[in-house]
C-alpha cells in the first residue's frame, strides 16, 4: 500500500490560515492590542506560541495594501550576549547594507535603497542598537511604510536571552517616544516566565508593553475541529488513491481527551495515528491505531523529554509527591486534581515546585490543577504495567468498547 497522506505537522509552525486552528480570542487580543503597545506572548513549550505570533503577522500585514503594518521578525538564541547582538538579529530582517557603496536596502515595504553613511559607519563599528533607534525614527518609516502602516519588530525564542530583550526593548522604545514616534511595538514570543524575568531585569520595561498574552490548551471543541478536520483529509487523499479509510469517531473523542488541548501533542497523536495505520492497515483509523501511537511516542518519540522530567522528580526526591498527585486525580483524561486536596496532601511550596518546573498547571476556574503534559500521566501508567507483566488502565482504556465512557 502507497504511503497515507499524513497532514499533521508537529514539528511545524502552523502560519498558514488552512493549519492554524482556534485561538480566535487570542489572535484578536494580540491584534488589537498591538496598535496600542507593545504584547509578550508566553506559555510551555509547544503549546503554540510560534504559530499564534507567526499567524498574527501575517494577519497585521493583511494581502497588498489592505494590512496596517510591516514586520520583521528575528529569532533569538543563548549566544546574544549584548544588546547590540540583539539588535543586530532585527537589524539584519530589515535591511541589506553594503559597505562599500554606503548604501542600505531594505527588505520590507516597497523597495527602497537609500544611501546612509551614519548607519554604514555603525554597522561596521558593531553598533547595531544605534543603527535600529535610526531606522525606528519618522524619516526612514515613511519611507518604507507610508503615512498609515506602523512597524511590528517580532521576537521568537525571547526566553533564550530576557534580560538583554528587556534592555533592548527599553532602548529602542525609549528613543522612538523622544522622536515622537508612535507607530512601533514589539511583539516577543517565549516560554514562561521569560517577561517576568525581563521585569526582574529592568521594572521600568512593563510599561511599554500593553499585553501579555499567556497561551494555555486548546479548548476540547477547537481540539477536536483540528483531529476531525485532519483525519477527514486523509481519508480523502486515500480515497483518491484507492484506498479505503474509515475514521471511528470515538477515536477523536479519545486523542482530543488525552492531549489535554496541547497542540503539539494533538499534532504528534494524529501523525502517529496516520502512520501507525499505514504500516499496519485494516481501512480503520481506530483504538488500536491510537495504542500503538501512545507507546511510540512515550518511549520513543518523546522518551527523552520524559526520561528528563522523571530524573529531575528523582533529584529533588518529588517522585513520590507526584504519584501521590495521580492517586488525587479524577478517572479520566484531560487529568483533573482537586486543587484543594492536592494543597492539603502536599502544601503549598510542593505544589508551587510542581508549578514551577511546569508539571502543574492551574485550570481556568481555579478549581483543580491539570498537567502541562497529559503524557508524563500516560507514560507512568505504561511503565508501571510494563513492569509488573500486566495490562495497564490506559490500554484498557483505549481498546474500549465505543459503547463505554472514556474514563480509566
Amino acid at each position: 500500500m502507497p504511503p497515507l497522506y499524513n497532514p499533521f505537522t508537529p514539528s511545524e509552525i502552523a502560519a498558514n490560515p488552512d493549519n492554524f486552528f482556534g485561538r480566535s480570542d487570542e489572535l484578536n487580543s494580540l491584534c488589537n492590542s498591538l496598535p496600542q503597545g507593545s504584547v509578550a506572548i508566553q506559555g510551555v513549550v509547544g503549546i503554540g506560541k510560534s504559530s499564534l505570533l507567526s499567524r498574527g503577522l501575517i494577519q497585521m500585514e493583511g494581502f497588498g495594501s489592505e494590512g496596517s503594518a510591516k514586520c520583521v521578525i528575528a529569532v533569538a538564541d543563548k549566544d546574544v550576549k549584548s544588546v547590540d547582538e540583539a539588535a543586530r538579529l532585527l537589524v539584519d530582517s530589515f535591511v541589506k547594507i553594503d559597505e562599500t557603496q554606503k548604501r542600505i536596502k531594505f527588505k520590507i515595504g516597497p523597495f527602497l535603497e537609500t544611501e546612509s553613511a551614519e548607519i554604514v559607519k555603525n554597522f561596521a563599528e558593531g553598533r547595531h542598537t544605534a543603527i535600529l533607534k535610526r531606522l525606528v525614527e519618522e524619516e526612514f518609516l515613511k519611507s518604507i511604510l507610508g503615512k498609515d502602516k506602523f512597524l511590528l519588530l517580532a521576537v521568537d525564542e525571547a526566553d533564550k536571552c530576557p534580560d538583554i530583550l528587556a534592555r533592548l526593548v527599553r532602548s529602542v522604545s525609549t528613543h522612538a517616544q523622544h522622536k515622537g514616534v508612535t507607530r512601533v511595538s514589539f511583539v516577543l514570543a517565549g516560554v514562561t516566565p521569560f517577561f517576568q524575568k525581563m521585569v526582574s531585569e529592568d521594572a521600568g520595561v512593563s510599561r511599554f508593553f500593553y499585553r501579555t498574552i499567556l497561551l494555555k490548551p486548546m479548548s476540547l471543541e477547537d481540539a477536536g475541529d483540528l483531529i476531525e478536520t485532519k483525519l477527514t483529509k486523509v481519508a480523502d487523499a486515500a480515497e483518491l488513491q484507492r484506498i479505503s479509510i474509515e475514521i471511528n469517531p470515538e477515536v477523536i473523542t479519545k486523542v482530543v481527551r488525552l492531549s489535554g488541548g496541547h497542540p503539539h501533542i494533538l499534532q504528534l497523536l494524529g501523525s502517529h495515528l496516520v502512520i501507525h495505520e499505514g504500516e499496519d492497515p485494516d481501512g480503520v483509523i481506530d483504538s488500536k491505531d491510537l495504542l500503538g501511537a501512545l507507546r511510540q511516542i512515550c518511549f520513543e518519540d518523546r522518551a527523552g523529554v520524559y526520561d528528563s522530567i522523571l530524573d529531575t522528580l528523582d533529584i529533588y526526591e518529588r517522585t513520590e509527591e507526584l504519584e501521590l498527585l495521580f492517586t488525587l486525580a479524577e478517572k479520566g483524561f484531560p487529568t483533573h486534581i482537586n486543587k484543594r486536596r492536592a494543597l492539603e496532601e502536599l502544601g503549598e511550596e510542593s505544589i508551587k515546585w510542581f508549578m514551577d518546573h511546569e508539571v502543574l498547571a492551574a485550570s481556568d476556574d481555579d478549581s483543580y490543577y491539570g498537567l502541562v503534559d497529559e503524557f508524563l500521566r500516560i507514560r507512568l501508567m505504561l511503565r508501571d504495567a510494563d513492569s509488573a507483566g500486566a495490562q495497564s488502565n490506559i490500554e484498557r482504556a483505549v481498546i474500549r468498547d465505543v459503547s463505554n465512557k472514556w474514563y480509566l
